[in-house]
């Protein structure tokens, strides 16, 4: 790609560049008012053993380090003075207009959102990055990127994407709807990085915020976006196509020059014709799609990268459809993958779900870490990798080898010899804890049918849809009971079956050297009804292939329905250092210092309902509460991030509401009740 000024599809909105913020420039946002204390100066490029450290004074990924620990060497407020934190600053991004919650669209011209699939402002659910004394950071539904000086508050500059001029195959003016998840941005060689979702990657200058570059991960028209946060290493920017799903092709991780957008390499997570795992798919036209060319695989969340070994890893998205595909392990949907960083060459995969029918792949981050483990019955330290999958399981992997640390069973499951099903005679369960409160069901050695943490989880019985209904008393759309089960419980066309659903989402899990924790927030209670569309009812989404094909009921994602887990679990033993039960839902994420203190978001107080929220500081070895922040008048839940200026250490948290188990949801999402907000918090010690 080359550089250019102002390509078509692109606004520049504001440039701010002076020590203070020009009036009027950006009059919604309310910090237009306040005095940004400093200049930027443009980020070199940076070491990879730089980014490969904890976090510091500078947070300088979207996970604090390539190593994905969200894991931070400060150490200024701690478990004893972090009691005395108060709120330094706060802001409205001013992207959450009333009008836009009212419907209107985001896209001149584009129709007014409709119930349940809105064109108005999108969840709060991004994370900035710190360089400098400065943040960065983007939002739903446009992504918009922002400068903001991290001590004031005061926008440095705001850069805004257009769309104009962009049709879907069908006509249809395109529209990014509610933008889904805009995750956040990266920052390297004076450039600012940033993923869109028609599928654009964008590098912005870091001093003015003009467009430098642009390049793609593939046609929006094809169904192409991107769901993650880029990330820069050795002048290179990662990224993965988010296309499952919608009926898009399959999907892929792909790498760009920073310097310029040139493409680099891109492996897709769907074999094509003469590669390793092509032989595990179908494509004889009866498997569904009639190619694995919408196989599904998407990226779902941000690459780690061991920059010594030369070594991304990665968890893959689900495979499509749902159902009704032809038998095999469908490699290498649902897998934790190592990639080659310069080449994008497997090195190698583990698939944690088998020909998945239930959309259970991993859309958590990973974590890097060395660990003492037996091997070959002798205590030795390795270099490992540890996922979390949607149903709370954690897997510990040997990052050189992909060998698991900590024994995984193929556990026999229910089959189905109905038509199409194709179900697979065992799943892997790891021998960890489960992190979620589910009650258990099969699964590890010895394990009992009910209890708590006993390998694969099953529907709470209260599990209810979104009429507040209990499944276990409701009628399903075809006239006939729902079946209440266990993850990977199969379904055809005969009846609905309950199973749980998206408990494990992308709130960021975070890990603790000190304690050797992975610490992470899932949901409890939150489930789907699924039952198999039959072959001759299926047809062709708009992008060409048959997407997620399945007649599904989904539970109301209401405080009513769902509750919350924040674990910690030590990932060399897998087991619970502790666990704690939420009334409301946690769906934050954390971040750890080595002052002893975790940071997590919540989305209310109570059960949620009230759609408030608040940031909370625990004691990373023990979980107990240390501090709460003043209520906050939308949920948080994001990820905080911690950082330095001018040597005192800071707290930021956006706050705005997120997609999943919005309170107002039952209200439908354009109801004036929706909860919906554009903050940013910022904590200091006095």
């Amino acid at each position: 790609m080359h550089r250019f000024r102002f390509p078509p599809g692109v606004v520049l909105m504001a440039l701010v560049v002076a020590t203070v913020v020009a009036a009027g420039a950006i009059a919604s946002i309310a910090s237009s008012s306040r005095q940004a204390t400093r200049a930027i100066t443009p980020s070199p490029v940076w070491p990879a053993k730089t980014l490969m450290a904890p976090a510091g004074d500078n947070w300088y990924e979207y996970y604090g380090a390539l190593t994905g620990q969200r894991y931070s060497s400060l150490k200024q407020i701690t478990t004893s003075n972090v009691g005395q934190l108060k709120q330094v600053w706060q802001i409205s991004l001013g992207t959450c207009t009333a009008s836009l919650i009212a419907g209107d669209p985001v896209i001149p011209g584009a129709p007014r959102g409709a119930t349940n699939n809105p064109t108005n402002c999108g969840s709060m659910e991004s994370n900035p990055v710190a360089i400098d004394g400065v943040l960065y950071t983007t939002n739903a539904p446009l992504g918009e990127v922002w400068a903001i000086d991290a001590k004031t508050g005061a926008t440095i500059w705001k850069w805004t994407p257009s769309y104009a001029g962009q049709f879907l195959n069908s006509g249809a003016i395109y529209s990014p709807g509610n933008g889904g998840r805009r995750a956040g941005v990266a920052v390297g060689e004076g450039l600012v990085f940033n993923g869109l979702p028609d599928g654009r990657l964008v590098a912005l200058n870091q001093v003015t915020g003009r467009l430098e570059w642009e390049a793609f991960v593939g046609s929006y028209k094809r169904g192409s976006k991107i769901s993650t946060a880029p990330i820069y290493v050795n002048g290179i920017v990662l990224t993965g196509d988010g296309s499952g799903d919608n009926s898009g092709v399959s999907a892929s991780v792909q790498a760009f020059r920073a310097s310029n957008g040139g493409k680099l390499w891109s492996w897709s997570a769907i074999p094509h014709p003469g590669q390793p795992g092509y032989e595990t798919w179908t494509n004889d036209g009866k498997g569904g799609t009639g190619s694995s060319d919408y196989g599904g695989g998407s990226i779902w969340e941000s690459p780690i990268v061991d920059a010594n070994r030369r070594t991304l890893y990665v968890g893959t998205g689900n495979p499509e459809p749902w159902n009704s595909r032809g038998p095999g392990a469908n490699l290498y949907t649902d897998a934790i993958v190592a990639l080659d960083l310069y080449t994008g060459q497997l090195k190698w995969h583990y698939q944690v779900v088998h020909h998945d029918l239930w959309d259970s792949d991993l859309p958590n981050n990973g974590v890097l870490f060395d660990g003492k483990f037996k091997v070959g019955g002798k205590l030795v330290t390795r270099p490992a990798v540890a996922y979390v999958n949607k149903v709370g399981m954690t897997f510990v992997l040997d990052r050189q080898t992909g060998k698991p640390l900590i024994p995984v069973d193929e556990v026999p499951v229910p089959q189905s010899t109905a038509p199409g099903v194709n179900t697979w005679p065992t799943q892997p369960v790891p021998r960890t804890d489960n992190v979620l409160f589910n009650p258990g069901g099969y699964g590890r050695p010895g394990s009992k049918k009910s209890g708590v943490n006993a390998g694969i989880p099953c529907t709470t019985p209260d599990a209810v849809n979104a009429q507040g209904v209990p499944f276990a008393t409701a009628t399903a759309p075809d006239g006939k009971p729902y079946k209440l089960g266990c993850s990977y419980d199969p379904y055809d066309t005969t009846q609905y079956v309950v199973v749980p659903f998206e408990m494990m989402d992308w709130p960021a899990s975070s890990y603790s050297p000190e304690n050797k924790t992975m610490i992470t927030c899932g949901v409890t209670g939150r489930a789907r009804a699924m039952q198999q569309i039959p072959a001759a009812s299926q047809t062709k989404g708009q992008f060409g292939g048959l997407g997620v094909n399945q007649l599904g009921v989904s539970d109301g994602s209401t405080p009513i329905s769902n509750s919350g887990n924040f674990a910690s679990l030590n990932l060399e033993t897998g087991r619970l250092a502790w666990h704690q039960h939420w009334r409301e839902i946690c769906y934050s994420g954390s971040v750890n210092t080595a002052g002893g203190v975790t940071f997590v978001g919540h989305a209310g107080t109570g059960d949620g309902s009230k759609g408030d929220g608040y940031l909370e500081a625990v004691d990373t070895k023990t979980g107990a509460s240390l501090w709460k922040s003043p209520l906050m008048p939308y949920p948080a839940v994001t990820a905080p991030i911690t950082y330095t200026v001018d040597g005192k250490q800071y707290v930021t948290i956006e706050v705005g509401g997120a997609a999943h188990n919005d309170v107002s949801r039952p209200f439908g999402l354009l109801d004036s009740r929706r909860v919906r907000g554009d903050y940013i918090y910022t904590f200091a010690l006095p």
